[in-house]
């Protein structure tokens, strides 16, 4: 039984990366960054996260605000970004500073457009702006 989950599993998402259509023509693809990044594993495939584990990205209030908050979210972790009056869970979210402003703006694209109401998209010159203010 256990592997037929499994199974379901990985089709499941197999699935939600083949029919999300790319979010930019030439650029990468953000359904599949979410798998390829394991954002899948903690937030799942609906984006409705685990209970009490890991947050719901679904109606979540921070994946449809400002593009700029979710952006340093993803670049400096939500512990240095969030209110500290924001739910706290065991297995915080490491931030990914390395992956590429392409790469995010597409991540973010997706998942704002997914989970975040159709949410507008981020496009990397905003990331890059981002990321530079933080080196500030």
């Amino acid at each position: 039984m256990k592997i037929s989950s499994n199974i379901i599993i990985i089709s499941g998402v197999t699935l939600l990366a083949l029919t999300v259509s790319r979010t930019m023509a030439d650029g990468p693809d953000g359904a599949q960054l979410y798998v390829d990044n394991t954002c899948v594993a903690c937030h799942q495939a609906g984006g409705t996260g685990v209970s009490g584990t890991y947050p719901a990205l679904k109606g979540a209030p921070v994946v449809a605000g400002d593009p700029d908050t979710l952006i340093k979210l993803i670049l400096l972790g939500p512990e240095k970004v969030l209110p500290a009056n924001s739910p706290k869970y065991p297995a915080p979210m490491p931030p990914v500073p390395k992956m590429s402003d392409a790469k995010i703006a597409a991540l973010l694209t997706y998942i704002r457009a997914t989970f975040g109401n159709g949410a507008s998209a981020i496009d990397e010159d905003e990331v890059a702006k981002v990321r530079a203010s933080l080196s500030q």
